[in-house]
């Protein structure tokens, strides 16, 4: 079940392209069957032969009314296609993947990866590593291209011209004046075509250091937005420090983020943080910022605003506090692999009206273009409707990767054209991956009428300002540009007709906010723009226009007399860009503090999109902007004008500030306060000043009340890699006794948990006294865990529980290796006397357990040489364990290679099992109801829609996996686990071994999290090794080894509705 999430996908970027000629047209019915057949379909192609693109043409499904024509092929030198854009001459920009994939090591250990990774120095030095280093940066030349296709728009073949050569993978293309920006591994870089002979000439080096462990998601999907940014996605699995060369600008880009750089390179930030690997990214015409998640999990499309943040691979946020959004949508679109993202938005002469607003999605592994209706409401929350895809293709090598609409308002697809969806599925090197083949489809509406595409490139300066009129973006976006790029003086002249037509309320807003942008980019205030602009009842122009201040050298009064209405505006998108303004512009004073402070209102609880979330970005991005300001955030909070404010926004506020004032500050406000009771995010803020004497003292009534008991602990225990102290945790005693010593099992139960996680040896007799006979299994093992770390002192007890026959193996096994700590001759004599009575699966669940500390693997080791263990009830982790103990004990040395043995014997037998359940799943006689209770132990890890948990790869689209890729995951994930979900192992200084997800990795220690949502939290302080255990799954084997044949055939039916 460990179904792909990460790397599903040689994944790309943004594409637009080419001409036409034949066409395949079908009708609602032909789409229904099309649905019916998609949910059979394969993650890898069956088929070994290649269709011709005439006989790929005759396999596409569309809606009533929409054709598909191809544009190029490689019959026309289009191989592996990426990144589809086009240039302000309406030409097509794409580049070819001939060198995909280009990782740097091949079959690595993941832990080893992961040091590479974080080694700048150690990757000069790997002779691998170096190599492509210097293919990116154009030390060795590469064999991809970037090609210009023109002729698109009329019946003249396309005619195909490489621009530049000996490139390696460039991810991503943006054509600029006369070259073109380009993203490539480990740089981005400047082409530039000097003498004007249609061929880039000039390399000019602008950006270095970005990660290049993961070839599919390196830095791409190049975006130009006003304010003269480049803004850019980084994949989920590369990490670098990432420096400008022609500026001082450095900044660590890690794991998946959306960040920008200015045209000429100097200036480099991070804008956003989270999802796993964004393929798909665009700029609407209303200005909002609109991605996709490869992998869906309920964000098919959503915005992508700066200072917005999603749980992803490292699960790193740009601050401590800041929020994540939450999942949007409870449908899924299938598949593991979104690759493109775009919106048809011309006015007229694209797709009907009714196609407004619906994101289409390039989806490579169910071979379609998946549509979802998204709307961004005034209020922050986000409608989505999941709409009949658009297209489908018989011809399962169809590979969309990325799309975008053309000037002629078609739309153009990048086609991969591959075998193999996968981009881990099968060796980097296997055979199967083709590199010969290439395709660009566009898609029209029979509506569409042919349009002259105009030379933006030739049209006359003082014409520019009418085609921001058009209805097509394209022209629109063009005309922009031409304005932007040309020179100063040139230009200046436009600024009335720019004016008036920005203020002219007959037009869209579309073309005003364009004239905005237009205005913007020619340096040209206009006061009455900018009031024109706040007083429309559109809260996109509203807030388009606060973010254009950013581009004018304003006063902070002059901002401060602007934006102090609406920082309390009725919209969250709009009071969210008062910040960022203020923040970007880099200017303060009381008035404009003032308003950063009257942001930080406490939390509304809950983190649903329409408030509560909101509510946490404006405080995070209020406290992070303060962050720039200290002094005179210092001036302000000290001052009279502060009286005004009420304390909760002041003291989130204050953390702001340097360490010393912020603490100081707190504790005179927290003394003008009446605060009786905390919230999450003060409760945090607070912990972390406790080693401040005067905050420990001024904080101990609220910490300590009884009535508050409840709250602190379960902020605490939620919150343990934030918050853990022993500062905290003596104030904590007092409250945790009174839940101990409550009538309510789940304060006990708390009370319980609180006392095994922080340590708590002072409370034994509240905790023993909570055994009675009936006690609960899940209120023994925490009175266990919590009495664990005095074993000499509970071993009495600990050998009652060891005996006890009717508790659960897994109790027993805990007792035992507690008591081995101090008594290693009892452990063993009640685990030798227990042994006899237990089949082999038992055995091996009480190895598995008893082995993750040293002293439990001295005693297996004992168990062992006296016969009582079976030495098939080892599995390798297990073996690796006791034989880390002593690597020239024999007992230790014999169980290793034995493990080894079995492993190797299990992966000889491996085709044999395999087949036996390819014949069961081939039947397709399951009942999925039945299947569904059986599958609700994968929800133990796994989520589907919003169900389950976030330990492995979510399984929404499974339907669209064959029987051979799911069921080797179900049978042996080691063999199909991705690096980001393998096993993580931390071993104590006490000799304790625990394995889990890692869910965080920081300077505070690791949390670990468990099948079934738990959680734990291991301080640095306290940790001897850990990493990542390579090849090493998460997931347990042998799920479904002891399944009937009946229930086997009910699970994969299940499976298969999973779309």
């Amino acid at each position: 079940m460990n179904i792909k999430k990460i790397f599903l996908l040689v994944a790309w970027l943004v594409l637009p392209i080419i001409a036409c000629k034949e066409n395949s047209k079908l009708s609602n019915e032909e789409t229904k069957r099309a649905k019916l057949i998609g949910k059979q379909k394969k993650t890898q192609s069956l088929r070994t032969k290649a269709n011709s693109p005439e006989e790929q043409l005759a396999g596409f499904i569309l809606p009533d009314g929409f054709s598909i024509e191809l544009v190029a092929s490689e019959r026309d030198g289009i191989i592996n296609p990426i990144d589809l854009t086009f240039d302000d001459a309406g030409r097509l920009w794409t580049q070819t993947g001939k060198m995909y994939p280009l990782d740097p090591v091949a079959d690595i250990k993941w832990k080893d990866l992961l040091a590479l990774m974080n080694d700048p120095e150690a990757q000069e030095e790997n002779p691998e590593f170096k190599r492509i280093l210097d293919l990116y940066r154009g030390e060795t030349k590469g064999v991809d291209q970037i090609l210009i296709l023109s002729n698109l728009y009329d019946n003249s073949p396309v005619k195909a011209e490489v621009w530049a050569d000996g490139l390696a993978l460039p991810q991503s293309i943006l054509p600029y004046k006369n070259g073109s920006y380009v993203a490539q591994g480990s740089e981005m870089f400047f082409l530039d075509d000097t003498n004007n002979d249609g061929k880039a000439d000039t390399r000019v080096p602008l950006l270095t250091g970005f990660g290049i462990t993961d070839t599919h998601t390196m830095a791409h999907v190049l975006v130009r937005g006003p304010g003269n940014w480049i803004h850019f996605s980084q994949g989920g699995l590369n990490k670098g420090e990432v420096s400008s060369v022609v500026s001082n600008a450095k900044v660590n880009i890690d794991y998946s983020k959306i960040a920008r750089f200015s045209l000429d390179g100097k200036k480099l930030e991070v804008l956003s943080s989270g999802l796993n690997n964004i393929w798909g990214f665009q700029l609407k015409a209303n200005g909002q910022w609109w991605g996709t998640e490869a992998n869906d999990l309920g964000y098919a499309a959503v915005p992508l605003e700066t200072g917005v943040g999603f749980k992803g691979i490292g699960n790193v946020r740009i601050r401590p506090y800041q929020p994540w959004m939450p999942e949007l949508f409870d449908f899924r679109v299938g598949g593991t692999g979104l690759s493109g993202l775009a919106f048809a938005e011309d006015s007229e002469g694209s797709f009907p009206k009714e196609w407004k607003n619906v994101a289409f999605l390039a989806n490579p592994i169910t071979s379609t273009i998946n549509a979802v209706r998204v709307v961004r409401n005034e209020d922050g929350t986000v409608s989505g409707e999941h709409l009949p895809d658009l297209l489908y293709s018989e011809d399962d090598w169809f590979r969309p990767v990325n799309m975008e609409f053309g000037p002629d308002g078609c739309l153009y697809i990048a086609d991969w054209y591959n075998k193999i969806v996968s981009h881990n599925e099968l060796p980097t090197t296997h055979p199967d991956r083709d590199k010969s083949h290439g395709r660009i489809w566009r898609i029209r509406h029979e509506s569409q009428k042919l349009r002259e595409i105009p030379n933006f490139y030739k049209v006359e300066t003082k014409n520019l300002v009418d085609y921001l009129k058009s209805p097509s973006i394209w022209e629109k976006r063009a005309a922009w540009h031409q304005i932007s790029d040309r020179s100063a003086k040139e230009v200046q002249e436009l600024a009335p007709d720019l004016v008036t037509l920005a203020l002219d309320k007959t037009q869209d807003e579309a073309t005003r906010i364009v004239a905005l942008w237009s205005l913007e980019a020619i340096h040209h205030f206009d006061k009455k723009i900018i009031d024109t602009f706040l007083e429309s009842s559109k809260h996109t122009m509203r807030k388009e226009v606060i973010r254009s201040l950013t581009s004018f050298s304003l006063s902070a009064d002059e901002l401060a007399n602007i934006l102090e209405e609406f920082i309390e505006d009725s919209s969250p998108m709009v009071r969210s860009q008062v910040i960022r303004t203020l923040d970007e512009v880099g200017v303060a004073n009381s008035r404009t503090i003032e308003l950063l402070v009257r942001a930080c209102k406490p939390e509304l609880g809950g983190n649903d999109m329409g408030g509560p979330y909101e509510r946490k970005l404006e405080r995070y991005l209020a406290r992070k902007t303060l962050e720039n300001y200290p002094n005179q955030l210092y001036d302000y909070i000290t001052s009279s004008e502060a009286d005004k404010i009420p304390e909760t926004n002041l003291i989130w506020a204050s953390q702001a500030l340097p360490t010393t004032q912020k603490e100081s500050v707190f504790v005179a406000l927290w003394e003008q306060s009446d605060i009786k009771k905390l919230d999450e995010p003060t409760f945090i803020l607070i912990a972390n000043m406790l080693t401040n004497k005067e905050v420990f003292s001024t904080v101990k009534p609220v910490l300590e009340a009884a009535e508050n008991a409840v709250e602190n602990v379960s902020f605490t225990l939620e919150n343990l890699g934030r918050v853990q102290s022993d500062e905290l945790t003596s104030l904590l005693v007092k409250p945790i006794q009174n839940l101990l010593q409550s009538p309510e099992e789940s304060h006990q139960l708390l009370g319980l948990e609180a006392v095994g996680k922080l340590g708590i040896n002072k409370l034994r007799s509240s905790v023993v006294s909570l055994i009675k006979d009936g006690s609960s299994d899940v209120t023994i093992e925490l009175v266990m865990k919590a009495l664990e770390d005095d074993s000499e002192r509970n071993k009495e007890l600990f050998e009652k529980l060891a005996k006890k026959e009717e508790l659960s193996a897994e109790l027993r096994v805990l007792a035992i290796r507690t008591i081995a700590k101090t008594d290693q001759f009892l452990a063993s004599a009640i685990l030798d006397a227990w042994l006899p009575k237990l089949d082999q699966v038992l055995q091996k669940q009480v190895i598995s357990q008893l082995s993750k500390s040293n002293h439990g693997s001295l005693v297996l080791r004992k168990s062992f040489k006296n016969g009582l263990l079976d030495i098939e009830a080892f599995d390798l982790s297990s073996a690796e364990r006791i034989y880390n103990l002593n690597t020239n004990d024999e007992t230790g040395v014999e169980i290793m290679e034995a493990a080894k043995k079995q492993a190797e014997k299990e992966e000889k037998n491996f085709a044999s099992k395999l087949e036996h359940f390819m014949s069961i799943a081939e039947k397709s006689t399951g009942n999925p109801s039945n299947g569904e209770q059986l599958f609700q132990v994968c929800l133990q890890c796994h989520r589907v829609g919003d169900k389950g948990y976030d330990f492995a790869p979510a399984l929404d689209g499974s339907a669209s996996r064959e029987n051979e890729a799911l069921l080797t995951a179900i049978l042996n994930p080691d063999a199909a686990v991705e690096n980001a979900f393998s096993l993580y192992r931390v071993v104590t200084k006490s000799g304790s071994n625990v394995e889990g997800f890692l869910v965080r990795n920081d300077s505070r220690g690791v949390t670990l999290g468990f099948m079934g949502g738990g959680e734990t939290f291991i301080q640095s302080d306290d940790i001897r090794l850990s990493g990542h255990l390579g090849g090493r799954s998460f997931m347990p084997k042998g799920l479904i080894d002891n399944y009937s044949e009946e229930q086997v055939s009910d699970l994969l039916a299940y499976i298969r509705t999973l779309n």
